[in-house]
């Protein structure tokens, strides 16, 4: 069949079909919900640009879904919390897969470690957390219901996604943690 894949049932010691557990199904919904929204966004050329800027990741919390910045691309007004159109339309295409999956939500926003003016009268530690805010107000705003956030939270330059380059736009990101539900 074209554009098909089979996928092989794992058996149990008897040769029937074995069950699998909650963290194989988890990781699976994960994983197609993930190849979904990557289909979807190659599927529409205004979208295919921003795909790009998705990454998937299993974690110990969860399967962690990364919205990065790069050189063509701010999520965010630089040194602001105010959303781009593009972090928007890129945000707006994670609400479905958010809303169909029931995992609770962590949403962690990254900085780079660029300086700031003491006239400015903020610092990465602020702006991460507002920009991680903006992010759950804007999935809450689209129907993802407020019981599901268990944490926001800003942590700064603390984890760069390009150690080797503090200032690398990368390093500007949000981070989207679907949980473990075994973990709740």
């Amino acid at each position: 069949q074209t554009g098909s894949r089979s996928i092989p049932i794992p058996r149990d010691v008897v040769g029937g079909p074995k069950e699998a557990s909650g963290r194989e199904r988890e990781r699976e919904q994960f994983q197609l919900a993930a190849k979904t929204l990557h289909d979807r966004m190659e599927q529409k050329s205004e979208l295919r640009r921003l795909a790009r800027n998705l990454r998937f990741t299993e974690t110990a919390e969860g399967m962690r879904i990364d919205v990065v910045d790069d050189a063509d691309l701010s999520m965010f007004a630089i040194g602001s919390s105010q959303l781009t159109p593009a972090g928007a339309r890129l945000f707006a295409e994670l609400v479905q897969p958010l809303t169909e999956l029931p995992n609770r939500l962590l949403i962690r926003g990254h900085t780079d470690s660029a300086p700031w003016s003491a006239k400015s009268g903020t610092n990465n530690w602020r702006l991460s957390v507002e920009r991680a805010e903006v992010t759950r107000q804007y999935f809450e705003f689209r129907g993802i219901k407020t019981e599901r956030f268990s944490r926001i939270e800003g942590v700064a330059d603390r984890e760069p996604y390009v150690p080797s380059d503090q200032l690398d736009p990368r390093n500007r990101r949000i981070s989207i943690t679907l949980g473990w539900r075994d973990r709740d």
